[in-house]
């Protein structure tokens, strides 16, 4: 099992936060035998939220090979529980992002779409 980045992904810096995400979902893929796929690390301008950190190597949104939900969520539970606090964990698109002023972990569920958010 691995790890697959889809072709548009970029990545501009490897700090350590992005190297711990980019581990564990390596790992949880070798352990659970799913693929896990990169959708977004470092895009231009305009493509997420005001105040997001992606473009600065702090953000990733991770998804599993064939968006199936129950193994999307289970990605998503085993980054939560494996994280620093200071990652964020929000449902949507499993994304996840540095924040290293907040030494508490927050669960925000939004509505339902076919993958998690940890950001």
């Amino acid at each position: 099992m691995s790890v697959r980045f889809k072709q548009e992904v970029r990545i501009i810096d490897l700090p350590w936060q992005l190297v711990a995400v980019l581990r564990l979902a390596a790992l949880w893929s070798l352990r659970s035998r799913i693929d896990v796929e990169i959708n977004s690390i470092d895009d231009g301008a305009g493509v997420h939220m005001g105040g997001s950190l992606h473009g600065l190597s702090l953000a990733v949104d991770i998804d599993t090979v064939g968006d199936k939900n129950p193994d999307i969520e289970l990605l998503a539970e085993f980054l939560r529980r494996s994280l620093d606090p200071q990652y964020d964990l929000v449902f949507e698109v499993t994304m996840c992002m540095w924040n290293g002023t907040r030494t508490g972990r927050r669960f925000s569920s939004g509505r339902r779409r076919r993958s998690w958010r940890l950001c």
